[in-house]
């Protein structure tokens, strides 16, 4: 392939900035440039930096720096690759590249290191992919589970589930060419008990999409209540600085203030709303239209009550609304204020109608604050998992997965009431799933599509 390059460390001012070359006449093109103090670039051994200085087409020096030589097929790419590490300065930076092109490479594409190196066979695709989420990362979580994916955790559970429905077709289709020579080593009812199997680990891996998700690219979260029952000091908490103004006047947050934040390993889309109620004020009306709008946009609801008043007409209406909101939602009660007195057992209340997260807290003092981190977390239960990568944050894998676990789904009823020929036609299709979900089989389209959202570097 022809000799790519490009700054491989993030632009502007640094102490160091490396600059990547791959290619088959990558060291030859890097040589130009880079003349080392002691030795030749070509005589350098493999895997060691070596010094020297980087000089313009014109033969003036640039800076001085290292560069390090990884030989194929042991490199990133599975390529001749060159890397040169010089100072973090863009005027030099830019400098050196317009060197190396007149040297003879070419700028490389977005994510096209990276490409070259699934094309290579150096990664799978899901790996790949891992690498671009690695970099996007906004929380350690998600860094923990992209870290985890680009070991290969998804790629090796989707091959195993691949190799396995192989040798069953492969079983299959010898009983279907030679019936009356019994060729199959697997009878009807293993067969069945394996595509289970399969469909069990496949499907666990589908279902941690909305975990994955929510470590990712986060979840809508409203925080909805009363006036003055201490929602925007629950978002300050949460925040861990003061975003929202905080007053004793009732219907200080008259608009939707939105902040991000990560509560036990997931993202929260937090909005703090406006308090729900009756008024004739023209702006606090438009901003209770708004918080019953971001109440309806959620996925995760902060139900704020304050304990130290009893439960009375409007609290309940409050409480029927997030009855009907936790038919599609989830829902956490917060019973705030809890260092206040009070006379009435809140907690009984609303258990009594149907909520099994409740949790007391102090937003003031931030008392109880880890019980709602415990709460967001019950919901995301394969959260934990993250660690270990086995849980699913792309969408095209999601989807190859899901059709996979279809395809099983009808190959098993055609066991049960069609013929085996029938089934073989259903895991095929699984199977070309299953390839595509890891790069194996997919199309040139696909790949492009995937690598053209990397940055220019990997």
């Amino acid at each position: 392939m022809h000799t790519i390059a490009a700054l491989a460390t993030a632009g502007g001012k640094g102490g160091i900035a490396v600059i990547r070359l791959s290619g088959d006449d990558c060291i030859e093109i890097a040589s130009k440039v880079f003349k080392p103090f002691k030795t030749k670039l070509c005589d350098a051994q493999s895997n060691m930096q070596i010094y020297g200085e980087i000089v313009g087409s014109d033969g003036v020096r640039i800076d001085t720096g290292l560069a390090t030589v990884f030989r194929a097929p042991h490199s990133y790419t599975g390529e001749n690759t060159v890397e040169i590490s010089c100072h973090g300065s863009p005027v030099g930076v830019s400098l050196i590249l317009t060197a190396l092109f007149e040297s003879g490479a070419e700028h490389a594409l977005p994510g096209e290191y990276t490409k070259r190196a699934f094309v290579n066979g150096k990664l799978d695709l899901t790996q790949a992919e891992a690498v671009g989420e690695l970099i996007d990362a906004e929380s350690t979580t998600a860094h923990k589970l992209f870290s985890a994916q680009l070991s290969g955790s998804v790629g090796k559970l989707v091959r195993e589930q691949a190799d396995e429905i192989t040798h069953l077709l492969a079983s299959l289709y010898a009983y279907i060419d030679y019936p009356d020579e019994d060729m199959t080593d697997i009878p009807e009812d293993q067969l069945k008990e394996r595509l289970l199997t399969i469909k069990k680990k496949l499907q666990k891996l589908t279902n941690s999409y909305s975990t994955g998700l929510a470590i990712t690219e986060g979840v809508k979260s409203a925080i909805v209540g009363l006036p003055n029952t201490g929602k925007s000091s629950l978002l300050n908490a949460l925040l861990g600085f003061d975003r929202a103004i905080v007053t004793d006047i009732a219907g200080t947050t008259r608009d939707v203030v939105t902040e991000s934040v990560i509560v036990g390993g997931i993202k929260l889309c937090l909005s703090d709303t406006a308090g729900l109620h009756e008024t004739d004020d023209t702006v606090e009306k438009i901003g209770v239209e708004r918080s019953k709008a971001a109440l309806d946009d959620s996925s995760l609801v902060f139900g704020v009550f304050d304990v130290s008043e009893n439960v009375g007409k409007d609290e309940e209406e409050i409480a029927k609304l997030l009855v009907d909101a936790k038919e599609d939602k989830n829902v956490i009660v917060v019973l705030n204020k809890c260092d206040k007195n009070t006379s009435q057992n809140h907690e009984e209340y609303f258990k009594n109608l149907g909520f099994d997260k409740i949790v007391s807290v102090s937003a003031k003092s931030g008392d109880g604050m880890e019980r709602i981190e415990d709460a967001v977390k019950a919901f995301y239960p394969d959260v934990d998992s993250a660690m270990g990568g086995e849980i699913l944050a792309n969408a095209r894998q999601h989807s190859a997965l899901t059709k996979a676990v279809s395809d099983i789904d009808k190959a098993l009823v055609a066991l049960e009431a069609l013929t085996p020929d029938t089934a073989c036609l259903d895991m095929e299709s699984a199977l070309g799933e299953l390839l595509e979900a890891d790069g194996r089989q997919v199309s040139e389209e696909i790949v492009n599509n995937i690598f053209a959202h990397f940055c220019v570097g990997k």
